[in-house]
């Protein structure tokens, strides 16, 4: 008896070893990212997105607004005055912005998480983009190009009442 119960001690955790679990891993679920109102994004006209009329504190369009092949789903307004603003719809996802643009921060636009990324390099043009979230998986994209003297600050508060009235204008799904 003694001997049986030596050897089943001996035997227990050499057993628990060959359990094994069947199935692939389920990943953990995503963090939740703040969308207020998902909007389409198929077949939105990223030059409809932008009016002359918001772009009036920053100047007058030079041209008419045109998009751009650069860039898939973009739209180019250049003004007089030297800035110009980028818009495109669908584009990558937040998170996208968020691994490529690590000197960016996360802000809000009407209750839709965005990635806020601006940069200064020496002797060019201040550029913020904002990867607004629309869905999970798409954002709209809305950028501002400032010459001259213009800080990282200044193209940041320029660039806050166009990216809230892009998103306006864009359609709930």
């Amino acid at each position: 008896m003694r001997r049986s119960l030596l050897l089943l001690l001996v035997l227990l955790p050499l057993t628990g070893c060959a359990y094994s679990i069947q199935g692939e891993p389920i990943a953990a679920p995503l963090p939740p990212l703040a969308i207020a109102t998902p909007r389409k994004t198929a077949g939105v006209d990223p030059c409809a997105l932008v009016t002359e009329k918001d772009l009036k504190p920053l100047g007058t369009l030079k041209f008419k607004p045109v998009p751009r092949t650069e860039l898939a789903n973009s739209c180019l307004f250049t003004l007089n005055e030297g800035p110009y603003v980028l818009v495109a719809v669908p584009y990558r996802s937040f998170d996208e912005s968020k691994k490529s643009q690590e000197t960016g921060r996360e802000v809000e636009t009407s209750k839709h998480a965005t990635w806020l990324n601006c940069t200064k390099p020496a002797d060019k043009d201040t550029v913020c983009t904002a990867t607004i979230a629309v869905t999970r998986n798409e954002s709209l994209m809305v950028a501002i190009g400032m010459s001259g003297d213009a800080t990282e600050d200044k193209a940041a508060k320029a660039l806050e009442p166009l990216r809230v009235e892009a998103l306006k204008r864009m359609p709930p799904a």
